[in-house]
């Protein structure tokens, strides 16, 4: 598990320069973030046995921004 989270850890920060490296828009870096976060939660829901829904987690950000 602290393989899997420190292995998500630089994975996420090596993607996060690439992408300030490239001048990519903030709301695709925002974008790659929370998706990235989305998942990494799915995946430890998985190692503890705990089920978790993400598409209701997602249907209620979309409900909260108004699109």
């Amino acid at each position: 598990m602290t393989g899997f989270i420190l292995g998500f850890l630089a994975a996420l920060g090596g993607g996060l320069a690439m992408m300030l490296r490239s001048h990519k828009s903030l709301k695709e870096i925002g974008l790659f973030v929370s998706l990235s976060c989305l998942g990494c939660i799915v995946w430890i829901s998985i190692f503890v046995h705990h089920k978790i829904n993400p598409l209701r987690w997602l249907s209620w950000m979309l409900d909260r921004a108004g699109l």
